[in-house]
């Protein structure tokens, strides 16, 4: 099929959507047709893998191009960064953002959206600020937050829940903006499938219709203390939230159809990270290891014309890729040092490759090397010592403070790819603890090393130490190659 004219992208980022419940990667009990729909006429990649975790270390990494989780834990936009949006905006191209995340508009995030020529914010999910009037907390099994409870009051039909919401406000957009402009770059970003899983009927019981006990829908992070009933329903409901999600994306694929946008419009749907629902005995995203399940992520990438539709692409992919990706798109190669590779050239078969290996985790704790076939999840030293955060807007997650710039902090030319001074802080295990919480499955973690290809579960940790002996120096030369702090070494004894 001839290659056709490049004029906007649709970057859909749906949060915490688990590759394992999505039928285009072989999940058989999940209804997800609009998202096999997107896939009938995209290229899948079946190798693509998360970078930093959580939510706004993942935005970092799309809107910069470089990993943040080794140099700082959660954060806003800063000086030196050059976001894809401000360069889509210098070249002209109209830039809009719908989303229902909110974590954009709180102290760490609240700068990411400020480029964009347009921006709107659906209120209500999770813990967003939104109502005020008090209300009972309902019965429930797990969490429900007095914040959601208030929330939940504005929620009495489907069409008052999140993704309907989203993805509506996105209609709208395209009906009055497919056709205005030369080129634009669309972002629906919607938090869901992310926590809390609740949803109207007929989700509430599409996957589960036995279910005796109170609301449950929201369970709580670490380790998994369920029993089988209660896993059982935790993960219906959040396939049931998939599928809501999904219905919604239908509808808005629909506008798609009808104003031909298959034809000059790049389209990728993709994700953050994944969510633990007992895999590996776990729940949430809690302080642990960065297994399969949580960041063996779904991608995929429509190009005009229909390019190389339906097609599997088994090339190692990151998130980090997005950022040379997007602006690949409109002609653009990222500014200054980047860990991004553009997709572009892979999705179109003039590639076989563009990267060796990936790296991924959360900010001081395990990290991770994948090359496709092994995987190497390497624990730090029983302190996590030395370990610094390094920034120059002070700003982080809004339930943990920064330290202040005490005497601890010190200021200098720290990253090896900028001369702008920033500051740079000492955080010990106290610190860190208030950040993500119990670290005790971090501390006493141990290596291990798993073959992917054959084992993608990770149940049988390889024990051969010339193996492991040698993915230790590819991940050792992976840091000094993406530029690490050495320091990140020295709390991982690689050196």
């Amino acid at each position: 099929m001839p290659e056709k004219e490049v004029k906007n992208v649709i970057l859909i980022l749906l949060d915490s959507l688990n590759r394992h419940f999505l039928p285009i990667y072989g999940n058989t009990w999940v209804k997800a047709p609009n998202i096999e729909r997107l896939a009938e006429r995209s290229v899948i990649f079946d190798q693509h893998y998360m970078c930093s975790a959580p939510c706004m270390p993942a935005r970092h990494d799309i809107f910069t191009g470089w990993a943040e989780f080794l140099w700082r834990p959660w954060g806003s936009l800063e000086s030196w960064d050059n976001s894809m949006v401000k360069l889509l905006k210098q070249k002209g191209v109209t830039t809009q953002l719908i989303t229902d995340h909110y974590h954009y508009f709180e102290r760490g995030g609240e700068n990411y959206h400020i480029d964009f020529d347009g921006w709107e914010i659906i209120r209500g999910h999770e813990n967003d600020p939104w109502i005020t009037e008090s209300t009972p907390i309902p019965e429930h099994k797990g969490i429900i937050t007095p914040r959601y409870a208030r929330n939940m009051t504005r929620m009495k039909r489907e069409e008052d829940f999140l993704s309907p919401r989203t993805f509506k406000s996105a209609i709208n957009w395209l009906e009055d903006n497919y056709n205005k402009h030369e080129q634009f770059f669309l972002m629906v970003e919607e938090f869901d499938p992310h926590e809390p899983f609740h949803v109207p009927p007929p989700y509430d019981t599409m996957y589960d219709e036995t279910w005796k006990g109170p609301l449950y829908f929201w369970e709580t992070y670490g380790l998994c203390l369920d029993d089988e009933d209660s896993i059982k329903h935790i993960r219906a409901q959040y396939a049931g939230k998939v599928t809501m999600t999904d219905r919604w994306l239908g509808y808005f694929l629909d506008k798609v159809d009808d104003f031909k946008l298959w034809d000059n419009t790049i389209i990728i749907l993709m994700t953050d990270h994944g969510h633990y629902l007992g895999e590996h005995g776990l729940y949430g995203k809690p302080p642990s290891p960065c297994y399969q399940s949580f960041a063996h992520l779904p991608l995929l990438i429509h190009l005009p014309g229909d390019i190389n539709a339906g097609k599997r692409a088994s090339a190692l992919t990151s998130n980090i890729d997005i950022y040379a990706t997007v602006l690949d798109t409109f002609g653009l190669k990222p500014v200054g040092f980047t860990h991004s590779n553009s997709l572009i050239p892979l999705a179109k078969g003039e590639v076989d490759k563009v990267r060796d290996f990936g790296l991924y985790g959360w900010f001081g704790e395990y990290v991770q090397y994948n090359d496709g076939k092994y995987s190497y999840l390497r624990a730090p030293n029983r302190e996590n010592s030395p370990l610094y955060i390094y920034s120059q807007r002070w700003s982080t997650a809004p339930w943990w403070e920064l330290p202040p710039l005490d005497d601890k902090v010190e200021a200098g030319r720290w990253l090896p790819w900028t001369d702008v001074i920033l500051f740079r802080r000492p955080i010990n295990l106290d610190e860190l603890r208030r950040l993500h919480g119990n670290l005790e499955l971090i501390l006493d973690g141990k290596p291990m090393l798993f073959n992917i290809e054959e084992d993608e579960e990770q149940k049988y940790p390889i024990k051969d130490e010339a193996i492991e002996k040698e993915y230790i120096k590819k991940l050792h030369d992976a840091l000094i190659s993406w530029q690490a702090p050495k320091e990140q070494l020295e709390r991982l004894g690689l050196i």
